[in-house]
């Protein structure tokens, strides 16, 4: 039986009134901030975990990426499947819920196997963001708006990650001072569990604004009958068209790979080999990434949008090479450069192009899927993304650390060869998929 919110032909379609969309939308894109920061925010604990759980870089590198991404894959193509016919702020809301107090879970944890469970939890949860979340901006947005409402969106993902960084380092002191002043409650604590309590708790206040106030939009271009469960109309996406669909999201995960690579170990760089202390490097990368990672998700919407305006019907895939060259270029730069103050200058200037690739696949792929298996191709997506691109930017440089480039500045060898031969690779990938990609949206219609 339908869903009752697929029940709008294309015909009786209205877009909904637009001041509640870039409400909605701010609900949204807060959502995706705080999954970030709930996501990352253990870069900068990494040194107490290790101390207190007596765990190793590999380990560590497991609990950044495999702990998270292996439900965080498994689960996405079932959960984009749901958001294709039920709806979607219930699942957004019950995913916010899990994710948040996951995170407060992960306080809890006396060992890395206990850690490990709790980080997989958080995974469960954020599983359900992004399917739901950019299904809802193509229903809340006109085709002509949709790529600047995905590169407000993407600002969600600059602001978890700066936040994690700058906040990080706040919470560390807050956490002392927590613990100092309020020992009924915090006394019995070390102050990394209290960092986790910190970033945890705003979800639980969101989750409960977001049911309250977000109404489900009509599936604009939606049937009044739901698809039936079947993943052969998906499959055929990239039978018939594996460049536009395969390549694009071959390209668009090797450069995940690297953004992972900077979240998950950009801190332990400044911190080992330009000898800064972890609470100055969450306060530096986040005052300076913040605001040049805001401009660039932003930016990358109106880029998308001006591209397209000058007939480039491939404007997302250019987009995404920005992001590859700025890797290759900058970010290794970045990790190799001799000072501190070099390396900072690197970080920053691929912050630039950092969310470029982000807003490319968003507004990408909802250029050229049809309505009815959207949430299931950002599913996809976050599975590839997840079993790549999370588990690969975390472990391989831990890997690396631990067994091939082992002294205390080795950790800039590491992250350097990531950048180097995944932002070549993403490059020329994503310069294959671009005939494929204009003749998928001349096919599809959807502008």
């Amino acid at each position: 039986m339908p869903s009752a919110d697929m029940t709008q032909s294309p015909q009786q379609s209205t877009w909904p009134r637009r001041s509640y969309a870039w409400y909605v939308l701010s609900l949204l894109t807060l959502a995706y901030a705080l999954a970030i920061l709930d996501r990352v925010s253990i870069a900068l604990l990494i040194e107490p975990l290790k101390a207190a759980l007596a765990i190793n870089d590999t380990q560590f590198g497991l609990l950044q990426g495999m702990a998270f991404s292996i439900v965080y894959s498994v689960l996405g193509l079932p959960l984009g499947m749901l958001s294709d016919r039920r709806r979607r702020v219930t699942l957004l809301f019950g995913g916010l819920m899990l994710w948040s107090a996951a995170t407060i879970g992960c306080s809890f944890a006396s060992n890395f196997h206990e850690l490990f469970v709790a980080r997989m939890l958080v995974g469960v949860g954020e599983a359900a963001l992004v399917p739901v979340a950019t299904s809802l901006i193509a229903d809340y947005f006109e085709p002509d708006i949709r790529p600047k409402a995905y590169g407000i969106f993407v600002t969600g993902s600059s602001l978890g990650t700066a936040t994690a960084m700058a906040l990080g380092g706040l919470f560390l002191d807050w956490a002392e001072r927590l613990i100092a002043g309020m020992p009924g409650l915090f006394g019995a604590m070390q102050a990394w569990q209290v960092v986790f309590v910190l970033c945890g708790t705003p979800g639980l206040l969101l989750a409960v604004i977001l049911i309250l106030t977000a109404r489900e939009p009509a599936r604009q271009g939606g049937t009044a009958i739901a698809p039936p469960l079947s993943l052969k109309p998906l499959l055929l996406l990239f039978v018939e068209r594996p460049g536009a669909f395969g390549l694009f999201m071959l390209g668009s995960v090797l450069n995940l790979v690297c953004v992972y690579a900077i979240v998950g170990w950009f801190p332990a760089l400044f911190i080992r080999a330009h000898g800064w202390t972890a609470a100055e490097t969450g306060k530096i990368l986040g005052a300076v990434g913040l605001p040049i990672s805001i401009f660039a998700a932003v930016n990358s919407g109106w880029v998308i949008a001006w591209l397209k305006r000058r007939g480039h019907a491939d404007a997302p895939i250019l987009c995404a090479m920005g992001c590859s060259a700025s890797m290759f270029i900058f970010g290794t730069l970045a990790c190799l450069a001799p000072s501190g103050n070099l390396a900072l200058l690197g970080y920053a200037l691929n912050a630039l192009f950092l969310n470029w690739n982000t807003s490319a696949v968003y507004s990408g792929f909802a250029q050229i899927t049809p309505n009815a298996l959207r949430a299931q191709i950002m599913a996809l997506q976050t599975i590839a993304s997840g079993l790549i691109a999370l588990t690969a930017g975390n472990f391989i440089v831990g890997f690396l650390s631990d067994t091939v480039f082992t002294s205390p500045s080795g950790i800039a060898w590491s992250l350097g060869s990531v950048f180097l031969g995944c932002g070549l690779a993403a490059f020329f990938i994503l310069m294959a998929s671009r005939r494929s990609f204009r003749a998928a949206v001349a096919a599809n219609d959807i502008a």
